[in-house]
């Protein structure tokens, strides 16, 4: 998951709500793309330091995009760069990623879940879990898995804004409060 920057977080998701209304029809596309650009762009220190220089010209920079990207993206999302430069907002492109895939997901009826065990779960296990999770929250679930060792036993589901621990750490801290 990204860093959404908060100071930016209004910008940001007019960015992505615009970019969603205008490629409904291909939004894994336009995500994969996304995805690409920060691979390229914001994960290479170098890179990321020349595109958001203030001193480097807008030209330079486009150049350079259209140079990497053109043709080897969708037209949209390529046009939707060129737009965010024009505009100097390619600082925020990290927050409105993030944000695409939020809005992108719901409209996919999709919902991310992080689950933490203490051990590796098998396949059969996973299944299991991703079928009750699917069934209990109406979603369907873009499971990503956790071994923490701490948690001793058990199972911590993490989605949306809540978390549920099914841990043994859990239930000893829980008995302990009982027994004080």
């Amino acid at each position: 998951m990204l860093k959404i920057d908060i100071k930016n977080l209004k910008t940001a998701k007019r960015y992505a709500i615009a970019l969603i209304e205008t490629s409904k029809s291909n939004l894994d596309e336009i995500e994969s793309d996304l995805y690409s650009i920060n691979e390229i762009i914001f994960e290479n220190e170098s890179l990321k330091a020349f595109f958001l220089h203030p001193v480097i010209s807008l030209n330079d920079k486009k150049q350079t995009f259209i140079e990497a990207f053109q043709g080897k993206i969708n037209q949209k999302t390529f046009n939707f760069i060129l737009n965010l430069l024009d505009e100097n907002r390619l600082n925020i492109f990290p927050s409105i990623l993030e944000l695409y895939k939020q809005v992108s997901n719901k409209l996919k009826n999709i919902l991310p879940i992080e689950v933490i065990s203490a051990i590796e779960l098998d396949n059969s296990q996973k299944e299991k879990l991703s079928a009750k999770l699917e069934e209990k929250l109406q979603k369907n679930a873009n499971i990503t898995y956790t071994i923490d060792n701490s948690i001793l036993g058990g199972l911590v589901v993490k989605y949306e804004d809540n978390i549920v621990d099914l841990s043994l750490r859990k239930k000893f801290e829980n008995l302990k409060k009982q027994v004080i």
